[in-house]
């Protein structure tokens, strides 16, 4: 309130203070006249009169999109997430990536998405993935707590990107992973598809990017392994789901529960799939799938969750349904664009 005020004080005193306020009211209580002009007169007066000048209007500064300040800003308003992020990284590094089992600093040439990489490309989509995920979240997070939110998605994308790139360089000083130029490669597919989906209009309530953790029934006899938190590469599958809800013509029509699908995963890369003699696969899916937002939290005329989205049970179910394709929800036509059988240790397409 006392900036408010400061500021109509200023302002009062700008009109009272400015030169055409004390001509349109002389001081005086006498009433002031000028005298008619005759014909004679006019070409002095016009020669002795200056010309008043146009009243300058000040530049306007343009508003500023992004700035170390904004950063700063965004930066202490996600702190405690940011906190939650670091420890969850660390957990897994030190069940799954055997952080702390130190080595000097080593660098590998991985590779893509060829039938000699370690994972078929997994590894990569996996590493687009975790840093898309940490950037959107982030971007909620900035969004719904900083005191100026503009530009969210950049400082979400540029704090995953980084936090990815630490991880990739303490995978580094670990024999058995090592630093891997491809991996931040991939981070950075994955922060600027975040600042892609959060940024171009509409797009966010059209696609969403997911995982599946693929049930034992999808996979091959044998394949049921679980050594890690996080769901090994040979029980992954990553998503691309096109939402009817997000589309006016298909809101308050039946298609706004159903998505169009497109998935690929790799398979037989694994040392488990190896030991099976299982071959080497890499596969493109397309199908059509249940959209579970819209039928629990979405505005239809069928009863359900719509009224509890808002709660954190709702948004956590909410969020975790954007990146998450629940099993048996959809249905693909598979096709398996590369298999390469075993023999021996020999590659045979």
């Amino acid at each position: 309130m006392r900036v408010v005020a400061l500021v109509a004080c200023l302002g009062v005193l700008s009109v009272a203070l400015r030169p055409e306020a004390l001509l349109a009211h002389p001081s005086g209580p006498a009433e002031y006249r000028e005298p008619q002009a005759t014909g004679r007169d006019v070409g002095a007066v016009a020669a002795i009169s200056p010309i008043p000048a146009a009243r300058q209007e000040p530049t306007p500064i343009p508003p500023t999109f992004y700035s170390l300040d904004r950063l700063g800003d965004h930066l202490h308003a996600v702190r405690w997430e940011l906190a939650i992020v670091g420890a969850a990284i660390v957990a897994v590094g030190i069940k799954d990536w055997d952080w702390g089992n130190g080595s000097g600093f080593q660098t590998i040439e991985e590779g893509w998405f060829a039938k000699n990489t370690r994972h078929g490309g997994m590894d990569k989509i996996g590493h687009a993935f975790s840093t898309y995920v940490i950037a959107d979240l982030l971007t909620d997070r900035i969004q719904a707590n900083a005191s100026d939110p503009t530009g969210a998605p950049i400082t979400a994308a540029l704090v995953a990107f980084g936090v990815m790139g630490l991880v990739e360089t303490v995978d580094g000083f670990t024999g058995r992973h090592r630093f891997s130029r491809e991996d931040i490669v991939a981070n950075g597919v994955g922060a600027l598809f975040s600042v892609f989906r959060n940024t171009v209009p509409g797009l966010r309530e059209k696609l969403d990017w997911r995982i599946m953790y693929t049930p034992a029934s999808f996979e091959r006899p044998g394949i049921t392994s679980e050594t890690g938190i996080l769901p090994p590469y040979e029980r992954q599958r990553y998503i691309m789901a096109l939402k009817g809800s997000g589309f006016e013509a298909l809101k308050n029509t039946p298609l706004q529960y159903l998505e169009l699908h497109a998935g690929f995963d790799a398979r037989g890369f694994e040392e488990r799939e190896r030991e099976l003699g299982y071959p080497i696969e890499r596969s493109f899916y397309v199908g059509v799938g249940l959209n579970l937002n819209e039928v629990l939290f979405g505005t239809g005329p069928h009863p359900n969750f719509a009224r509890y989205k808002d709660t954190l049970p709702g948004w956590a179910a909410r969020k975790t349904l954007e990146y998450v394709q629940v099993p048996y929800t959809s249905v693909y036509q598979e096709n398996r664009f590369s298999t390469v059988r075993r023999v021996g240790t020999v590659f045979r397409d």
